[in-house]
């Protein structure tokens, strides 16, 4: 079998720690990515914990005139104002208590002249798949709602009928200015009293920091074990291949002792040569 060169050998081993130090480096980032998202989840948990239990506060102060939710998400705000008849929206697959349920969607002009985009409650599904049989129709007149913000949902670019994401993109378009969010009905109290919702209210989502910050560290320790082992893997190469390529000079072949001529064996005189001479 032919011993690979040195140059061969050399090539292979530098390939090897290349190698690994490419895989450390993706492990590297991906550890990054990771505690990025561990950070952000965090941060919504905190964000959501500090405005989720105060007290209520006019919608005003939590989200002036031209700004959007922002910060504010997870806010509870009251508002005074109206709801928009006619501007009812189905949100489809968006199951409570894995129930097939429609989330009812709405527009509600506030009495500072904006339009607030509002998750008003939910129904279930019926049999019938005909929402005139449970979706219940919006209150009339003056009534102050008790909302959660939150920031509007990415549009997904589908138009059928109903929404399927939570964005004014997917409304009929208000008469007044929108505000960027949307509030999660949490009471609705008009001239007959106080209700939670339309149908039920949509309970809040549970968030959990997840386990990025695991894969975080898992991350970071292959980014540790990937040089390691392609320095192992390297040496190990180089071992198995030979000290010494097909470049090195070659030791001479020793030579094999002369051979001794074989001597022939004497005979004597054959029985003619006898004859004659007698």
């Amino acid at each position: 079998m032919t011993t690979p060169s040195r140059s061969s050998r050399v090539l292979r081993v530098v390939g090897i720690v290349l190698v690994s130090l490419l895989v450390c480096a993706v492990a590297v980032r991906a550890g990054f990515w990771q505690h990025g998202r561990h950070v952000e989840r965090a941060d919504a948990i905190a964000l959501y914990e500090a405005n989720a239990e105060a007290e209520p506060v006019p919608l005003a102060e939590a989200v002036p005139e031209g700004e959007a939710v922002g910060d504010a998400e997870w806010t509870r705000v009251t508002v005074e104002g109206e709801f928009v008849q006619g501007s009812t929206t189905l949100l489809r697959n968006r199951p409570v208590d894995r129930q097939r349920t429609w989330h009812l969607l709405a527009w509600f002009d506030t009495v500072d002249g904006r339009a607030l985009m509002v998750d008003a409650g939910w129904v279930p599904i019926p049999e019938s798949g005909e929402p005139a049989d449970v979706v219940p129709d919006l209150p009339e007149g003056p009534v102050t709602l008790t909302v959660v913000l939150r920031a509007a949902e990415p549009d997904d670019g589908r138009r059928d009928e109903g929404a399927t994401r939570i964005t004014p993109a997917q409304m009929p378009a208000p008469d007044a200015e929108a505000i960027d969010g949307y509030g999660m009905v949490r009471e609705i109290c008009g001239a007959d009293g106080c209700v939670e919702a339309l149908g039920s209210p949509v309970p809040l989502p549970h968030l959990s920091l997840g386990s990025h910050l695991a894969y975080t560290w898992q991350w970071f320790g292959f980014a540790v074990i990937a040089p390691i082992g392609g320095v192992l893997l390297a040496r190990r190469d180089w071992q198995l291949t030979g000290e010494d390529g097909d470049d090195a000079p070659r030791p001479a072949r020793a030579s094999s002792p002369p051979k001794t001529p074989r001597r022939r064996r004497e005979r004597g005189p054959s029985d003619e040569e006898i004859e004659d001479a007698l």
